[in-house]
This record gives C-alpha cells, structure tokens and sequence, in this order.
C-alpha cells in the first residue's frame, strides 16, 4: 500500500471526508500488508477489531467479533477472498475486495458478493470512497 500523505494530512482528509469511524475487518495472508492497511485504516480514524490472514480466520472472527466493514484480499490461502466474501455478505457485512493480482480486473461486482473493489496499492482517498460506498449499501439494505 502506498502511503503519501503525512499523519497530521490523513487526519484533515479524514475529517473532510464525511465518513463517521466504523469496525473493519481486514483479511490480507502478506503480514506486512496487513499490517499496513491496519495502520493506515487506523490513522484514518477506524477501528480495525479483526485483522486475520485467510478467509477461514475472517468469517470465524466476524461471528464473535461485531463488524461494518470487510476489506477482504482476493487472493488468501484456506478460503480465498471471494469464498469469505459471499458467507461475509450473507451476515450483512458490505465486503470490499482488494487485490494486487492482475486479474482482479476481471472479477464482477455485480455477480460477487462485494459492493466495492480496489487494486493494490491503495490511496487513501480510494480506501475512503470504497468505505463510504459499503456504508451507504449497508444503509440501503436495512
């Protein structure tokens, strides 16, 4: 993930953003992309309360754990993003699927259970529109 923005200018996109702080699970199998995309979603302003690295450990944790948002990484060892994405989506949770594969180009949102898709690496104005996008699908659902 790519990160330009300085600490003090993520919070002031943030706060211009309009997006409330919402729970987000990440499942990313590369430690230290997980880790920064928690990092960042963190610097954001969210809370990042499941951070796993496969589809399995992800609808695991979102049984237990409450969540608003999945960013789930298409390509995970286990159960692959797209297979977490459809059990993520049956409980509500809006999933948006990320991924660096070349590929990825090619997966439909409109036949996939993710409502947002956005490649690696990721800006943080991507991140933010694809979260606020997932929102306003939970808000539509409800």
């Amino acid at each position: 993930m790519r990160l330009h923005l300085h600490p003090e200018q993520i919070e002031e996109r943030m706060a211009d953003s309009g997006i409330p702080p919402v729970r987000i699970a990440v499942a990313e199998d590369e430690p230290d992309v997980r880790k920064t995309f928690v990092r960042l979603l963190e610097c954001l302003g969210h809370t990042v309360p499941v951070a796993v690295s496969n589809g399995e450990e992800l609808i695991e944790q979102c049984i237990h754990v409450e969540v608003d948002v999945a960013f789930v990484d298409l390509d995970m060892p286990v159960v692959d993003g797209l297979a977490a994405a459809e059990m993520i989506a049956e409980k509500g949770i809006p999933v948006i699927l990320v991924s660096g594969h070349p590929d990825a180009r090619q997966v439909v949102v409109e036949n996939e259970p993710v409502v947002a898709r956005i490649a690696k690496p990721a800006s943080v104005e991507e991140l933010q529109r694809a979260i606020k996008q997932a929102l306003a699908t939970k808000s539509h659902s409800k």
